[in-house]
């Protein structure tokens, strides 16, 4: 008997599925159900870059602060190389001191464990109660020490893990039993780690998601009429791509007017 998200053409979920799925289901069924992407926003990509800046330092104890810096931003030119989007500049004055940052905490922890040349570790995980496994990417792996470190960008620093952040800290442990699973939120002033408490709990949460969304999926095996079933929340910054709002235009066209 195939389930819900075979009848869909799904055949794994992750932590940014699910927590799509929870802060806006009909983006979530736009692109799930009917294959429509949306860009990322500067902001994102910003995040990118520092990631790669800060990899590049950890794997490279010898590289300096201000190489790192260069790659980084470098590779922020190539994510918005296309982009009109006023906020590029303001982005891409946040890397470097978010870089040089980070690197003076991370780099205390060691040298990360490569997993072959993309240097971050797959995990694959089957939760009791989800027909689909769970896929991720690990960002840095220290197993000398039992820390795995998911590197998160802010423009206000956190006090604290947010709950989508626990899910996905949740599915690395699952993956990884014995593992302490450390957030690490920088800022281009300061940064603040955090260990996750409790991954048992938010992993009860993951499973529950993934339950509603198959409890969805088998309301009908047409995507289409499961995804006109809801409305999108323009509102929302998830909505702030002009191809997404086209798509949202194209698909509930007859429930609203689109922006312009």
């Amino acid at each position: 008997m195939t389930s819900a998200f075979d009848r869909h053409g799904i055949d794994h979920l992750s932590a940014s599925s699910i927590n799509l799925f929870v802060a806006q289901p009909a983006m979530w069924a736009m692109q799930k159900l009917m294959g429509r992407k949306s860009m990322v926003g500067p902001a994102a990509h910003r995040g990118t870059a520092i990631e790669a800046g800060v990899e590049m330092g950890l794997f490279d104890p010898s590289a300096p602060v201000e190489a790192c810096q260069d790659a980084a931003i470098v590779r922020f030119n190539q994510l918005t190389a296309l982009s009109a989007d006023p906020a590029v500049e303001k982005e891409r004055a946040n890397i470097a001191p978010a870089v040089a940052i980070a690197l003076a905490e991370l780099r205390q922890y060691g040298v990360p464990e490569a997993a072959g040349e993309t240097r971050q570790h797959r995990i694959e995980v089957e939760l009791p109660g989800v027909p689909v496994p769970f896929i991720g990417w690990l960002d840095f792996w220290f197993p000398e020490h039992g820390i795995i470190v998911d590197l998160k960008t802010q423009a206000r620093l956190s006090s604290k893990i947010s709950d989508p952040h626990a899910r996905q800290g949740a599915i690395y442990h699952a993956a990884h039993g014995n593992a302490e699973i450390r957030f690490a939120y920088v800022t281009p002033q300061k940064m603040g780690v955090y260990r996750l408490e409790d991954p048992r709990t938010h992993l009860d949460r993951v499973v529950s998601i993934a339950q509603s969304i198959e409890r969805f999926l088998s309301l009908s095996d047409d995507g289409a009429m499961l995804t006109r079933s809801l409305s999108p929340d323009l509102d929302s910054f998830y909505w702030n791509d002009p191809a997404a709002r086209r798509a949202a235009d194209e698909i509930w066209r007859h429930t609203f007017k689109a922006a312009p």
